[in-house]
């Protein structure tokens, strides 16, 4: 049909009604006038070629949308992953490579960070809008999903996660340091005092930080990020251990009224509860369930933050009061 209106503008000439609205060199029907042009033309081309058309009628469809003329269309029910209910050119594809070139090899950030193209890639809505250009949307939407849900997801991967497993590297060497300092103090075996811990300190956080900021570093020192996610669960429940012991610590020490023991007891609370719903998993609360994922994470990392300030303020208050006596 539009070779032969390129010879002879005289055949079909309504398709002449059909420009480039944007100039990528395609023509777009997205105007009434364009759409009814197409439709009259096409059903022109079918009737030269000897169709039958008598109780049939020629439609325009633009993925979900079946137009009968320029002002006249239907939505078109369709699967949520699908462009149109008759063909889906969106397609996952999944090529031989090496399992460290998968999704997930870097761990759960690989699909649920803000750069990622897995959820938050601009895809084709509509080829073009009324200004020629395409309809884009983000991948979510296209898979039917809440961008609300996977902005927090995203969050809760690339940002809380990314700084837990340094900050309970950190709590653990706090824990191990007070042991040491612990059994100094019984054995005598050197003196410490405070500039020491301060010095101790600032160069353990000096190298916590290194390891996690250099990725060469840290996949020199520690386990990958796929390994940590998968040991997530043991390592947030020594994570939660380390802050029911320093929330009786508290406790003991009569220290059950200050705001350090409050928000230790509250957000142990808040990781029990959050994590009993991620493995509830009902449907009916299946919304209030992918939110539990974060706030249990972001529970677990204030947990730990207030822990390792215990540890360290009461390391210091220890060497104070031992330089009193």
């Amino acid at each position: 049909m539009w070779i032969t209106h390129r010879k002879d503008n005289s055949k079909y000439p309504e398709l002449a009604k059909i420009i480039d609205n944007n100039s990528d060199t395609i023509p777009e029907v997205n105007t009434v006038e364009e759409i009814d042009a197409f439709i009259n033309s096409v059903t022109a081309y079918m009737n030269d070629q000897g169709y039958d058309l008598s109780g049939r009628k020629i439609v325009w469809v633009n993925n979900d949308r079946m137009y009968l003329s320029g002002n006249d269309y239907q939505m078109l029910d369709k699967e949520y992953w699908e462009s149109s209910p008759y063909a889906s050119v969106y397609k996952y594809s999944h090529d031989v490579f090496p399992a460290k070139a998968g999704l997930g090899s870097n761990g759960c950030i690989d699909c649920h960070a803000y750069g990622s193209n897995m959820f938050f890639r601009q895809v084709v809505k509509y080829p073009f809008g009324d200004d020629g250009n395409p309809v884009m949307e983000p991948q979510y939407k296209k898979l039917g999903m809440s961008g609300f849900i996977m902005g927090m997801s995203a969050f809760r991967e690339q940002i809380i996660k990314s700084f837990a497993y340094p900050a309970i590297l950190f709590l653990l060497l706090t824990i191990l340091i007070s042991v040491v300092c612990t059994w100094n103090r019984k054995e005598k075996f050197f003196p410490v005092n405070t500039n020491y811990l301060y010095i101790l300190y600032g160069l353990l956080a000096a190298g916590v930080a290194l390891v996690f900021l250099k990725p060469d570093v840290n996949s020199y020192v520690l386990p990958d990020r796929l390994t940590l996610d998968a040991s997530h669960f043991i390592i947030t429940v020594i994570a939660l251990v380390a802050g029911a012991y320093t929330w009786i610590r508290m406790k003991k020490e009569n220290l059950s009224g200050s705001l350090l023991c409050k928000l230790q007891a509250f957000f142990l609370i808040l990781a029990i509860i959050s994590g009993i719903l991620m493995m509830i998993k009902f449907d009916l609360i299946y919304q209030i369930v992918r939110v539990a994922y974060s706030v249990f994470d972001i529970s677990v990392v204030i947990s730990v933050l207030i822990s390792i300030i215990y540890f360290i303020t009461n390391q210091f208050s220890i060497l104070k009061t031992e330089a009193q006596k």
